[in-house]
This record gives structure tokens, sequence and C-alpha cells, in this order.
């Protein structure tokens, strides 16, 4: 299960990696065919059901808006799994709110409690900082029948959760290999999980 869950934050987060960048190293996926969670298995920060059920609800859509150019569009699937864990509502993130409930996931993991807390804020002040962009796309209308526009604020916060969080995975945790260490190195740009 928890592959399945890569795969769906992998969609939530590489619409983001190919939107914001137009030369991206990142659009033709990592370097090896293998599996994040064999190299480090990452704490599951939103409950995988949810996140599943709103994959469901808006893969087709993000498949479609990961090929479109311009202003970056904001990731229903994120935007979904915020909404129904109680941490976005009106383009806002609830930051005090994810914050206690990313804790609480990681509070029988010591490993991870100080690099959860510690990325959660630089993701927030990276989020600050690319402000303009996030609002602009918030603006976006429709470009296609059906399309819903979502907050672009849901999924630059797991976006940058997700790369972070491999890439700078707890020694005991990370697993070592030719293969891991390839795909590390690719998660320092480009979200793989």
């Amino acid at each position: 299960m928890q592959f399945v869950f890569a795969i769906v934050i992998s969609v939530v987060v590489l619409l983001h990696g190919v939107a914001y960048g137009g030369d991206n190293p990142c659009v033709n996926g990592p370097p090896v065919n293998k599996n994040p969670a064999e190299c480090c298995e990452t704490p599951m920060l939103l409950d995988k059901e949810i996140m599943m059920d709103c994959y469901k609800q808006y893969g087709e859509q993000t498949k479609r808006q990961m090929k479109m150019e311009g202003i970056p569009r904001g990731c229903c699937i994120a935007e979904c799994g915020l909404n129904a864990t109680g941490l976005y509502s009106n383009g806002m993130i609830h930051r005090d709110d994810m914050t206690k409930m990313f804790m609480d996931v990681v509070k029988d993991m010591p490993q991870w409690q100080t690099l959860v807390r510690d990325t959660l804020d630089d993701c927030f002040k990276m989020a600050e900082s690319m402000m303009d962009q996030i609002e602009a796309g918030a603006k976006l209308e429709s470009s296609f029948e059906g399309e819903k526009i979502c907050h672009p604020i849901s999924g630059t916060i797991l976006r940058c959760m997700g790369m972070n969080m491999f890439a700078k995975c707890p020694a005991g945790v990370y697993k070592e290999s030719d293969e891991c260490n390839q795909l590390r190195e690719y998660s320092k740009m480009c979200p793989i999980i």
C-alpha cells in the first residue's frame, strides 16, 4: 500500500515540478526504476485512504494539467487531501493544525521528529517566497471542460515535504545502495514521493 501511496504523492508533486520549470530535468522521471519506500520508509503524514480517494477523484485532471504550459496550476489531489483532514480552507493552510497532525504521526519516531518540524517550517518559508506565483495560479480559469481550479498552496507544501523528507532521510532509516543514492540525488531537485 505504501508504494501505491507513493504513486499518488508522485502525481501530486510532479505536477508542481513540471509546471515550475521550462527545461525541466524532472520531466522524464527518476533515473532508476526503484520504489522510493525501499530506500527510505518515510512516515505517512496524511491518511493514505484519503489520498487514494482524492487521487481517484482528481488523478485524470492532474495528469492532463501536467502537460499544460504557463502559470502553474494548483494540485486538486493535494487540496482534496488537506480539505478532508481539515488542514485547508479558502486558500489557507492551517499551519498550527498541520504541525500538530504531522508531529503526532512521528511522535513514536524520534529520528523523524526534528526533520519533520524543521522541514515544515522550511516549506512554509519557501511558499511565502513564491506567494505571487502561487496566487497567480489560484486565479486561473478552467482551460478544459470539467477542470476544477485548485489553490496551489496545498501542492506546494506537500511537494516540498515529500522531496525534503526523502532527500534528508535519517541515517538508520535510509538504505544505502547505488540505486537509492541516485534516487536521493534526483530527489534534491525533483519530486519522487
